[in-house]
């Protein structure tokens, strides 16, 4: 059986509420961090910080309803919103603060920013597939660590990730300004569901949470509010399905797709 896949073109705040309660083993949340940046003519990227901090908070306790007992939230921005974000937070447990940690060559003063911060959120004790989340010796020559190694063991991973974000020549690269490495968002989904779980993202962007849930035997479904980038998402979960390309029809057209979907589906020639 096909996991099944949905992604709206709909603002974050009203998909939440539409969702059915307690259907969700995870949500990655990666919104837009307020810097100003221009995603598109939908998302205001640029709002007074009281502003902003109560939508994130809005958006999460829209989340919370949506989890099933164990579920996991991942939420991600940079460090000082999290930190705000973290206090605040009293509906779900705060299980783990993991940093990402990665090397830009961008301005800042009188430091340049090189982290965001992952706050990991849970709906009581999280489901937690403890082999994904293992790490690498840092020294595989010393004898006792050999020995270790042969046996199968890994230690347990860092509370903290070291990893590039997606560059413009990278092969994952799609038409997004700032999309996540799937190996990342892949663990997550690994480490914190089973196969026929169901993942949301309703910040989609390119479709990165979408592609690596799909991938793993998981159902999927999320919002973008911009048209363009749910195109360009949609696109990508089809490639990496083997389907083509994919074109909306009106809902009493076209055939029903192996996720659910009313779409007609045109084969790339």
């Amino acid at each position: 059986m096909n996991p099944s896949f949905s992604l709206d073109t709909q603002d974050c705040l009203s998909w939440l509420s539409a969702q059915k309660a307690g259907s969700f083993q995870l949500l990655v949340l990666d919104p837009p961090y307020n810097v100003g940046y221009r995603y598109g003519k939908a998302f205001r990227d640029r709002k007074p910080p009281h502003e902003y901090l109560y939508e994130q908070m809005l958006v999460l306790a829209r989340a919370e309803r949506l989890l099933k007992p164990g579920g996991s939230l991942w939420y991600l921005n940079y460090p000082e919103t999290a930190a705000q974000v973290w206090a605040r937070v009293d509906f779900l447990e705060r299980f783990e603060m993991r940093p990402w940690i990665y090397h830009p060559h961008l301005q800042g003063f009188p430091l340049r920013k090189g982290s965001r911060q992952w706050l990991w959120f849970s709906k009581g004790k999280p489901l937690i597939n403890r082999e994904i989340f293992r790490g690498e010796y840092r020294n595989p020559e010393d004898p006792r660590i050999r020995e270790k190694m042969e046996k199968g063991l890994r230690p347990v991973a860092y509370d903290w990730m070291e990893m590039e974000p997606v560059k413009n020549k990278s092969h994952q690269k799609r038409n997004h300004p700032c999309q996540l490495p799937e190996k990342m968002v892949e663990e997550i989904i690994l480490g914190t569901t089973n196969p026929g779980d169901l993942v949301g993202d309703c910040y989609s962007g390119s479709g990165t949470t979408a592609i690596c849930a799909l991938r793993n035997g998981r159902g999927f479904s999320g919002c973008e509010s911009e048209p363009g980038f749910v195109r360009v998402a949609e696109e990508a979960v089809f490639r990496e399905l083997g389907i083509g390309n994919l074109v909306r029809a009106m809902p009493d057209q076209g055939k029903k797709d192996p996720f659910g979907k009313n779409v007609e589906i045109r084969r790339a020639i």
